[in-house]
């Protein structure tokens, strides 16, 4: 009798603070509110925390918190990185890049990725300014949400001691438009970019088309994201303009851009 009490005077709880637009739940370890178009069968989905090699390697990211992203993006690299073992290798294995580092946290989990995943040799070339956005980049019609020096809480020094243990990665510090010329001899296999606004956004994705292998995949972060339009821009505008790539719209904010032949 008391149970039923308990339980009645929670439904009465949760009806009225939903009159006032705030919603309950029970609290459950490692869960958090998301919008319900996940639908009533997500709790049938894996926990992909659970797998070998990426629960591991992603754990270890977020744990030191130098990752803005967290497991549902990280999963996303992880996939396009499988896929490049079925790529041939370049003479010089496989090149990985990442264009917006931050402090290091997405560098170190496909460092360690490339060493567990069979992607040997394989190199990861690591940009940033390290000093937050150049005022030269921001576009103020489409960057609304940022401004100069934003995300500027980090240094070089800091994540080169932090990747100091991978022999494999190199960083490059300062506009991406400034240094990609040190690479591009060299052709690409995967490229995560993840810099949040327009100017080298549409950058990057130019310096990379003719440099990425046929079935390579291009991962862009904050597609999906309202307070980065620039980013979305910057895709659609690549994509109208070259037919010959798959681009997917993920759930996660994500987008993949996957090449499916040389230009048409």
């Amino acid at each position: 009798m008391i149970k039923f009490v308990l339980v009645r005077i929670r439904q009465c709880i949760i009806r009225a603070l939903r009159t006032l637009s705030i919603a309950a739940f029970p609290e459950r370890a490692n869960y958090h509110y998301v919008p319900d178009y996940y639908g009533h069968t997500a709790y049938k989905h894996i926990d992909i925390r659970t797998l070998p090699v990426f629960g591991k390697c992603a754990s270890n990211a977020i744990a030191n918190k130098r990752a803005l992203l967290y497991y549902d993006r990280l999963y996303t690299i992880y996939q396009a990185l499988l896929h490049v073992r079925n790529l041939p290798a370049s003479p010089n294995g496989f090149n990985i890049a990442e264009v917006g580092v931050y402090k290091g946290g997405t560098s170190h989990f496909i460092a360690s990725l490339i060493e567990t995943v069979d992607l040997k040799p394989g190199s990861l070339h690591c940009f940033d300014t390290f000093e937050g956005h150049s005022g030269k980049d921001i576009r103020t019609e489409l960057d609304t949400t940022h401004e100069a020096k934003m995300f500027g809480d980090t240094s070089f020094e800091s994540v080169r001691d932090y990747l100091g243990r991978f022999n494999n990665v190199k960083l490059y510090q300062g506009r991406f438009q400034e240094t990609c010329d040190q690479v591009a001899l060299r052709k690409f296999h995967f490229v995560h970019l993840d810099v949040d606004i327009y100017e080298p956004m549409s950058f990057a994705l130019n310096f990379f088309d003719s440099r990425l292998v046929v079935g390579g995949s291009i991962v862009v972060d904050d597609y999906g994201f309202l307070t980065c339009p620039g980013v979305k821009r910057a895709v659609e505008e690549f994509v109208s303009s070259h037919l010959n790539y798959y681009s997917l719209h993920l759930i996660t904010g994500q987008n993949i851009l996957i090449k499916t032949s040389q230009e048409v």
